[in-house]
């Protein structure tokens, strides 16, 4: 094998090589917490010296986390239905915008992917507390609602690139409405990268703890809230259990909106 071959399968290799290890670095802590479910000592250690599923009846038997969780599932749903029309609606408008500042107000709409999720509860908070939204549903339901809207616009925005703008015209040229094209013609088009939106908006909104984290109050929390009050004052193995069952429900999702739309297409929109 001549320099260059050999130089070019080192690189080939160490690349290989980090990759694995970056994928080790990743998955490793989730792989920990949940062999870390099935012990039975009182603890959490790991290696388990024993195995048993005790702590998974343990934590759906604990009702702050089943009657959190049921928040964080009934919150994430009805902010995914609320932020989508909402999304859809603006992605579509910018699409037909011939504005020269369109590139900056898509920008505006994806600002709380960028915006660190301490700062928007802070600013969610103040704002809320000004005009007196005091309901702490209610203010959870506009903060992640805000955390939805800018992935299901941005997954539109991508599929709607994709589309010849004249297939509207054309309808409406042969007698169709504007509400009948879009409803018939552009939508069908794009229904996977809206729901691929709306999935992965469920799934953060489902995690979220920045933004909650100032949001919720005594009788109203989310799960990943009620995990970390839990954990200031009990470390047993019933966390490592729910926290499991969260990474398979993620996990799941996400698989389904690989398959659905592809997470590159989601940020590049190709």
């Amino acid at each position: 094998m001549d320099g260059p071959a050999m130089i070019d399968a080192l690189q080939r290799y160490s690349f290989r090589g980090l990759t694995w290890a970056l994928y080790i670095f990743l998955l490793a802590p989730l792989v920990c917490i949940v062999i870390v479910s099935f012990n039975n000592e009182a603890v959490q250690s790991f290696p388990p010296t024993a195995w048993s599923f005790r702590w998974y009846a343990a934590a759906l038997g604990n009702s702050g986390f089943v009657n959190s969780m049921l928040v964080s599932a009934i919150l994430a749903a009805v902010a995914t239905m609320v932020a989508t029309p909402i999304a859809v609606m603006g992605a579509v408008g910018l699409w037909k915008s011939r504005l020269r500042g369109k590139a900056a107000l898509e920008a505006l709409f994806v600002t709380p992917i960028i915006v660190p999720g301490l700062v928007t509860g802070v600013s969610l908070l103040v704002a809320l507390a000004a005009i007196d939204v005091r309901q702490a549903p209610v203010r959870l339901l506009i903060g992640h609602s805000l955390i939805v809207l800018p992935y299901v616009m941005r997954t539109t925005i991508a599929s709607l690139s994709q589309i010849d703008d004249s297939l509207q015209e054309a309808a409406e040229t042969l007698g169709a409405t504007s509400r009948e094209a879009f409803f018939h013609i552009i939508l069908p088009l794009i229904r996977p990268g809206v729901v691929a939106g709306m999935l992965f908006g469920f799934i953060l909104s489902f995690d979220d703890v920045n933004v909650s984290l100032f949001l919720v109050d005594t009788r109203t929390t989310t799960l990943p809230i009620s995990i970390m009050a839990y954990l200031q004052y009990s470390f047993d193995p019933s966390v490592a259990a729910i926290s499991s069952m969260l990474i398979g429900l993620i996990f799941g999702l996400t698989i389904v909106l690989e398959r659905w739309f592809g997470l590159k297409r989601l940020f590049t929109g190709q």
